[in-house]
């Protein structure tokens, strides 16, 4: 999967899952609440059987008072007796926090409920009726939450997976197109390139008109063209990275060889050309070098204006390659080394150039940073 579908594969993933655990905790609070306020029934309804069996006993006890003077109690639950004046008359409760404006409220560990009386029996107006609280029944609630919510995502999960690979498989075909037709066209087009160029060297120069030599050097500067799409397409189908081999050489040497291969270009379109560069043996497979160098310096010249300028130094194992074209806008810097990503519509290519510059870049622990202004230029500073 290249980085473009894997960016894409995470960010709907991402979406996807965020939009998933809103909904499952949407739902799970929802649940929450309606379970609690079950429970608040449930303790509502047995409180009230005991508040119902408490009145009788307090009004048995009045109407037998002296004689009969214990306040009934019950294993079951505690209870207690206010007046109208919130003055306690009698208690067995355990806690100590007392609300008279509420029906059924939690304290601690127990649960209280409130009877406002409407006989005033052994002069109480309030009853209160307290149970310890069931822990079992939220933490039920708690457990199926988990369990469902863990299993609601794990499913939804594993669909919002195969949706994400559905959304990008258009990509992906498109993308498969492109690379079948790229090792296609690889295959065909070395062909009619060395035929050209051995044509080309054949030709006796010195019999040709002023413009003849001119539409041939056209024709070379063409030839050179495709010969570096070529050995792009080659590197991006064929090659295979790790098993280049290791060798010592002087990059100042390559990087002038580069150069004077781009030569034609150079002069095609009137640039300048600038180089302050020092000896600098690098540790590396020389043809990749070439293809990291040749990249570069092609979109210096691509993006170039008409009587531009290219410069190129080396110095403490920094090479800085600066051109005076079209620029990149900031918000495209991040992707240009992305393959088959392009900026410009007046200029052609695969988009696979600097693909190859940052995969060579990243084999060989080479830092690069690129500073871009449009209308101005791009500068390319490289670090070993």
């Amino acid at each position: 999967m290249l980085s473009s579908e894997k960016k894409v594969f995470r960010r709907f993933l991402t979406v996807y899952i965020i939009l998933v655990t809103t909904v499952i905790v949407s739902i799970s609070i929802i649940y929450y609440n309606s379970s609690v306020e079950r429970i608040n029934l449930q303790y509502k309804s047995l409180m009230q059987e005991f508040a119902s069996l408490q009145i009788k006993r307090i009004k048995w006890l009045h109407n037998h008072y002296p004689k009969y003077n214990k306040y009934p109690r019950d294993d079951r639950y505690n209870s207690a007796i206010y007046d109208l004046e919130y003055e306690e008359i009698f208690s067995t409760l355990k806690s100590k926090n007392i609300f008279f404006n509420k029906r059924l409220y939690f304290s601690g560990s127990y649960a209280v409920y409130v009877e406002v009386l409407s006989d005033y029996y052994l002069g109480a107006k309030y009853l209160f009726i307290e149970v310890p609280k069931n822990g079992a029944l939220i933490s039920k609630v708690y457990r199926n939450i988990a369990i469902f919510g863990l299993l609601a995502f794990i499913i939804l999960f594993i669909l919002g997976y195969y949706l994400a690979k559905m959304f990008i498989k258009p990509m992906k075909d498109s993308l498969d197109l492109l690379d079948c037709f790229i090792k296609d066209t690889t295959h065909e087009i070395n062909t009619p390139i060395s035929i050209i160029n051995s044509n080309i060297e054949m030709l006796n120069l010195d019999n040709l008109s002023a413009k003849n030599r001119k539409k041939i050097d056209r024709v070379k500067i063409a030839s050179r063209t495709l010969e570096n799409i070529y050995k792009d397409l080659k590197f991006v189908t064929l090659s295979d990275i790790s098993r280049s081999l290791d060798s010592e050489f002087n990059l100042k040497d390559l990087i002038e060889e580069r150069v004077d291969y781009f030569f034609m270009h150079m002069e095609s379109k009137k640039i300048v050309k600038e180089l302050k560069l020092e000896d600098f043996i690098v540790k590396g497979d020389r043809e990749l070098y070439a293809r990291f160098i040749d990249n570069i310096v092609s979109n210096a010249i691509k993006y170039n204006r008409v009587g531009g300028k290219i410069e190129i130094s080396l110095s403490n194992g920094v090479l800085i390659i600066e051109d005076s074209g079209v620029g990149i806008d900031k918000r495209n810097i991040d992707l240009i080394f992305t393959r088959y990503s392009r900026f410009s519509e007046h200029e052609g290519g695969f988009g696979i150039g600097l693909s190859i510059v940052k995969r060579i870049a990243e084999f060989y622990n080479i830092k690069i940073e690129v500073q871009s202004e449009k209308n101005k230029g791009t500068r390319f500073i490289i670090k070993w």
